[in-house]
């Protein structure tokens, strides 16, 4: 089963949920591994620690917008580019989270060329975003 990620916040409309930046590959690797994470309390003090936890933000059927931990898209961006580099300098902290999302990548290259692409495709989802004008967003993961 496949999945769809994209940038969400309230009031978002038909076109603009339409008119966004998609993953380079699909997105299907990121959804899956946006679950996958949530199973594992250490990739997530991982991503605490390093100063990326704007990536955790989520949405999906049944998480009503209240329940929704905000980041502005300008948090989300950075977090995306910093994880970004830090998995391209090999940063040994990264070993871990590399593992959890190697569990349902595509494939289609080195799994740090890999995250590096879905992490340039979140970053460039959130820039989106603010030029739109939202003022908060989360990333909304449907199957």
């Amino acid at each position: 089963m496949g999945a769809s990620v994209s940038v969400y916040w309230p009031g978002i409309s038909e076109e603009q949920v339409e008119s966004q930046p998609g993953f380079y590959n699909d997105c299907k690797a990121w959804g899956d591994w946006m679950a996958e994470r949530e199973e594992h309390r250490d990739v997530l003090d991982i991503l605490e620690r390093l100063g990326v936890s704007a990536l955790c933000t989520f949405k999906t059927d049944g998480v009503s917008d209240s329940e929704v931990a905000w980041v502005t898209p300008a948090d989300l961006e950075a977090a995306a580019m910093r994880l970004r580099n830090l998995v391209l300098a090999n940063h040994p902290d990264t070993r871990r989270i590399l593992e959890t999302y190697g569990k349902s990548r595509n494939d289609v290259g080195s799994l740090v060329e890999e995250f590096a692409q879905d992490l340039s495709a979140v970053a460039g989802l959130a820039s989106f975003a603010a030029q739109e004008g939202a003022s908060r967003i989360t990333l909304e993961v449907n199957w």
